[in-house]
């Protein structure tokens, strides 16, 4: 079973793809706990602080858990990196989610807004000797070449995108030394099998901005072709593979109500009969663009 795998995503839950039910969102963090998913993710900027304040509330007293969170996006301002901000960033996180210790501090998908990333090792490795937090790790913002500006692996983590529809990180990875968390497992909701070419989005919801029109069709297009390949549900198939995969250290499935939980529950058990096999095929359709004419920029 892949429990330790497994970490709950709460970016759902933050009120940024919609309207959330506190009830809901306390049923949903608690029933996490009891079947033993107890590292969670979260940001600063996730509703504005409002996902760290209510992991905080929720989670108070269990010590057990592990919560890993952001700097670089700071709550009604946005984004900065300046040092000074990160430091107040991780004290206003360590307040509102009720703490004296982060597991993973990772900076939120910087592009090239760091000049110099030595000065933000050493405030990570002061973090760690004063104990507020035990690992560092960079969230990955797509499209940029960290290799160009840092070694990545002078951090602990690095999180980035994998899932059926966007393989890269795992097709590419070489040797290194830091242990790799992969997020958005059902690709921005497009692998939930709910998402069709009339969904539209609420504004204020960052898909309403890049999943429609051409791209949303091309996308729909991939998962038919990757439908066909097997029986199962696309969104299981997609958590299994992530689950199953030896290159994959963690994986972060955001989750809004209890059903999403009994979900993961379920995929945590479960294979995908002949994986590898299965595996090498979505290979094949990525290096081919799922035999798709000129749609390479309209990919995932």
């Amino acid at each position: 079973m892949n429990i330790k795998k497994v970490v709950i995503g709460t970016w759902p839950i933050s009120g940024d793809f919609g309207k959330v039910n506190l009830t809901t969102i306390q049923q949903t963090i608690e029933k996490c706990y009891d079947v033993g998913f107890k590292q969670f993710d979260t940001a600063p900027s996730y509703g504005q602080g409002f996902a760290e304040l209510i992991l905080g509330n929720v989670l108070m007293g269990k010590h057990d858990c592990l919560i890993n969170t952001k700097i670089g996006n700071i709550p009604f301002f946005g984004k900065s990196f300046l040092i000074n901000d990160l430091k107040m960033s991780i004290e206003n996180s360590l307040a509102r989610l009720k703490g004296d210790c982060i597991n993973i501090l990772f900076l939120h998908n910087p592009r090239n807004e760091i000049e110099n990333y030595d000065e933000i090792f050493e405030l990570m490795e002061k973090l760690k000797k004063e104990g507020k937090i035990r690992h560092s790790g960079l969230s990955k913002a797509r499209g940029v070449d960290y290799g160009a500006v840092t070694d990545l692996n002078q951090f602990d983590y690095i999180q980035d995108d994998v899932n059926l529809l966007y393989l890269k990180p795992i097709l590419s990875k070489s040797s290194f030394d830091y242990k790799f968390m992969a997020r958005s497992p059902l690709a921005s909701g497009l692998l939930s099998g709910k998402v069709n070419n009339k969904t539209q989005f609420l504004d204020g919801d960052h898909r309403s901005t890049w999943l429609k029109g051409e791209r949303l069709s091309s996308l729909l297009k991939r998962i038919k072709i990757i439908d066909k390949l097997s029986n199962i549900p696309i969104s299981s198939l997609s958590r299994r593979l992530l689950l199953n995969h030896s290159m994959i250290d963690n994986v972060i499935f955001g989750v809004k109500r209890p059903e999403h939980v009994d979900d993961i529950i379920n995929d945590c058990n479960l294979k995908i009969e002949n994986e590898e096999k299965f595996f090498q095929k979505i290979v094949e359709l990525h290096h081919c663009d799922f035999g798709l004419i000129n749609e390479k920029h309209l990919g995932y």
